[in-house]
């Protein structure tokens, strides 16, 4: 009991003379300065149960070439990225402004025909990936294609996912597509597409071995999905740069309507002239890069 009041009566004394010697700087500074110093403030901080972290800013990426892949008109339409390159911005493709129009899935009699007519009319060569059965059906067609000077490429004979398929049936698909068109109209063709840009790395590797390399795109402004005429001009001012592909079709499309393909052209060439571009065929752009 006795130890208990001395420890109280130290404690005590201890606070007495911290106390004492606060006042005592208190009154020093009061007559230096004239102003009283602040009394230590001992209350506890508060502790919070979680740090508040800024969060980063959005990154702002470059816009890719990615493209949402264009769909057979009869099957659905897996997602891929394009492996189409721009051309670099000191190449002859980029100081010229060069551009490819392509449209893939034909020939047809209604909508191929009237993007011919467009084409004529603004002196625009294009590169049509034609479908092997399509060919068979509309005959007449490809050899209108061919005469007005555009370029023709394989697309396969009916628009399958090659990369489901095996080497053999890949092969198979573009040889025949070859044979009826060099039926058609006496040439067989050196580039070809494969539908919605699939194809396996040994299927990629093997064709370009036997000199057949893919012709990929840059820009897909969806036109087969029943984009609006509006959209798909928007999509292409947006994402065209010099040395690119640009990928619409001329048969198939949602419900097999392309009016907003047949719709929006006459505005993407005016836009594409506008802006200095030249629009070439493929084998045109590849020799420019």
């Amino acid at each position: 009991m006795a130890t208990r009041i001395l420890t109280d009566r130290k404690r005590q004394l201890i606070i007495g003379v911290a106390f004492s010697g606060m006042i005592s700087i208190a009154l020093t500074n009061l007559i230096v300065t004239g102003s009283v110093l602040p009394l230590p403030n001992f209350q506890p901080k508060k502790i919070t149960s979680e740090a508040h972290v800024e969060p980063p800013s959005a990154a702002t990426p470059e816009q890719a070439v990615l493209t949402d892949v264009h769909p057979s008109s009869l099957s659905a339409q897996p997602k891929l990225i394009s492996e189409a390159k721009p051309a670099r911005a000191d190449s002859p493709a980029a100081a010229a402004k060069r551009v490819a129009l392509t449209f893939d899935d034909g020939p047809d009699a209604n909508y191929t025909p009237k993007i011919l007519d467009i084409l004529k009319k603004n002196d625009i060569k294009a590169t049509f990936f034609v479908v092997g059965n399509q060919v068979s059906l509309h005959p007449d067609v490809l050899k209108r294609i061919n005469q007005e000077g555009h370029t023709i490429g394989n697309h396969t004979w009916d628009h399958a996912d090659l990369s489901k398929l095996p080497t053999k049936r890949v092969i198979q698909e573009f040889k025949d597509t070859d044979d009826i068109i060099e039926k058609t109209i006496g040439v067989i063709p050196d580039l070809i597409r494969a539908p919605y840009g699939a194809v396996s790395v040994t299927q990629k590797k093997e064709l370009e071995q036997a000199g057949r390399p893919l012709v990929d795109w840059n820009v897909d402004p969806r036109d087969w999905a029943g984009t609006s005429s509006s959209s798909i001009l928007e999509n292409i001012k947006l994402h065209t740069k010099p040395g690119h592909i640009i990928l619409l079709h001329s048969f198939g499309g949602k419900r097999g309507n392309l009016d907003n393909t047949v719709e929006a052209l006459p505005n993407i060439i005016a836009f594409l002239k506008s802006e200095g571009y030249q629009m070439v065929t493929i084998p045109e752009l590849n020799r420019s890069r």
